[in-house]
């Protein structure tokens, strides 16, 4: 099992279609007139997507050992919508993990966590 040192950055455009190929339909997921309804500025992505790129640095450093004994905790404690751009920065640490997704766009984070894997 590979365990990287230091952080890794990975980064995602949330584009309108990403975020309705992703949600179920009828939603401020999927329907721009209920995210207009409900005064949001555009389709707003499922906090697992926007956790996405942090999941995938961990994939990447951990392989099947990550899959089979891995473990993934997140708080979702922002918004990201439609054409916003988010990126994961992922500190790896002997087998555990500390990571945040910021909105590049607007600045603020959007997802935090940790994640760790069995010997």
């Amino acid at each position: 099992m590979s365990s990287t040192p230091g952080p890794t950055t990975r980064s995602l455009t949330l584009s309108e279609d990403a975020i309705r190929a992703y949600s179920r339909r009828g939603n401020y997921h999927s329907d721009p007139e209920t995210a207009s309804a409900l005064g949001l500025p555009g389709l707003v992505a499922q906090g697992v997507q926007v956790a996405g790129p942090a999941y995938g640095e961990l994939l990447d450093a951990w392989g099947e050992a990550f899959l089979e004994r891995g473990e993934f905790a997140c708080t979702f404690v922002g918004m990201v919508t439609e054409g916003q751009t988010v990126s994961a920065h992922v500190t790896l640490t002997d087998g555990a993990a500390q990571f945040d997704v910021v909105n590049d766009t607007t600045g603020a984070t959007a997802v935090v966590g940790t994640a760790s894997v069995a010997p």
